[in-house]
């Protein structure tokens, strides 16, 4: 019940993550336009024209990040319930062949959990990237989540 609650507390946390950065984003967009020299009114209702339907890029972005939460969740739980299978293989199996076993499921379960701790980091890397390029220290990587065109998966879900 407790893995339920924080699962939808999650959900939530994702839809809070979402508004805010596209908040930000059509902020962003509103400045360069007044900036131009347009009115408030202006900028803003040419923000969200740019934009596209704020409502469908928000549906699909919290889409997206519940979906790799509920697997992260899923993937860890499998590698450690295989890491833990193992342990118990190998400290308590007479038979060397099971012992054998064991110690493979150990490292089975163990990369797996590294592979999924590295696959969640990759997200931060990105941010690194794009604070360094912002000082300068170096040109900006393409990340993962842009197509062969270069378009976001904003651009993609507004071109619909």
């Amino acid at each position: 019940m407790l893995n339920l609650q924080k699962l939808f507390r999650r959900k939530r946390i994702i839809a809070d993550e979402v508004d805010e950065e596209l908040r930000f984003h059509l902020d962003m967009r509103t400045d360069e336009y007044t900036n131009r020299g347009l009115s408030d009114e202006e900028s803003k209702s040419m923000a969200k024209a740019m934009f596209g339907d704020v409502e469908k890029i928000r549906t699909e972005c919290i889409r997206i990040g519940s979906r790799s939460t509920a697997l992260v969740w899923f993937l860890n739980s499998v590698f450690l319930v295989n890491l833990f299978v193992g342990l118990v293989l190998r400290v308590v199996a007479p038979v060397l062949t099971v012992r054998r076993v064991g110690v493979v499921m150990m490292m089975i379960g163990g990369l797996g959990v590294l592979l999924v701790y590295a696959k969640q980091a990759g997200a931060s890397v990105f941010k690194s990237d794009a604070q360094a390029f912002k000082l300068g220290l170096q040109q900006p990587s393409l990340p993962v989540s842009f197509d062969e065109n270069g378009r976001s998966p904003f651009d993609r879900v507004r071109e619909e």
